[in-house]
């Protein structure tokens, strides 16, 4: 029953049942998150499994959890209802991902700036890392958010004692990432953009270049091919400086179509 490892393919979720021993009780899944090494959101992610009724609470969780543990060891000498702790994980649980949401911010920004003067392999690739970064917590929290609603709207959390303002503080929380990870969708989605466009430019840059460039090369070997022909009449055909003339005057061809390109900025 208890979920102990994070799959992609978990869900965050909440069932109420009749329990012989707990009678009306609950059973709650949320997906927690902690720093990995090395960095990843996916192995960073991890689940939080509650079953609860009004008066006792059953939780299993990783043992580095930062966001219950400071909850527990506060609360448990004094009189604390099940209710109480769920909302301090909550609050916690939140609160950390709100830091790691802006850590990615300040990623997709450095990204952002290396893009205006590179379009090397390695922003590509770097702004890959944390689109798939944001694809996991985005998905992680539009799940997590209809399961809390839900848990909010239950009439047995309801009937537990539970102070108005926490419950307040959650929804402005959830409220809180949801517009930080629909900014960074949209800074990710900017940055791709603005990636896209600057090699764009710079491919049509080279393409403007090689055009120029067989332009003026173009002249030159039409002068030649000109001169190749195999029937008399050719000028300078019986002058001595006659290859050397036509070599000179197809460079000052060339060159002086050169100038004009250069000059019509093409």
């Amino acid at each position: 029953m208890f979920v102990t490892q994070y799959f992609p393919e978990n869900m965050t979720e909440i069932e109420h049942f009749n329990s012989e021993t707990l009678g009306n009780c609950a059973f709650l899944v949320l997906i927690n998150y902690k720093t990995s090494k090395p960095h990843s959101i996916e192995k960073g992610l991890y689940p939080i499994t509650f079953i609860y009724n009004k008066e006792k609470m059953i939780s299993i969780t990783d043992k580095r959890d930062v966001s219950i543990m400071p909850s527990i060891k506060k609360d448990l000498s004094e009189a604390v209802q099940p209710s109480q702790l769920i909302v301090g994980c909550i609050l916690n649980m939140y609160q950390i991902y709100t830091v790691e949401i802006n850590r990615l911010k300040r990623a997709i920004d450095e990204i952002s700036e290396r893009a205006r003067s590179t379009t090397k392999r390695e922003v590509l690739t770097d702004l890959a890392d944390v689109e798939r970064d944001m694809v996991f917590l985005e998905q992680t929290l539009v799940d997590q958010k209809a399961t809390i609603e839900k848990l909010l709207a239950s009439e047995l959390f309801q009937s537990m004692t539970t102070e108005e303002r926490h419950v307040r503080e959650i929804k402005r929380k959830i409220k809180k990432t949801d517009k930080l990870i629909s900014l960074n969708r949209d800074l990710i989605d900017t940055t791709g953009g603005l990636i896209s466009d600057m090699l764009d430019s710079k491919l049509n840059g080279i393409m403007e270049y090689l055009d120029s460039a067989q332009l003026v090369i173009a002249i030159p070997t039409l002068i030649f091919s000109l001169w190749g022909i195999n029937t008399g009449g050719l000028i300078g055909k019986d002058t001595p400086l006659g290859s050397l003339s036509v070599v000179i005057f197809a460079i000052l061809l060339g060159w002086t179509t050169y100038l004009y390109l250069k000059k019509k900025e093409y």
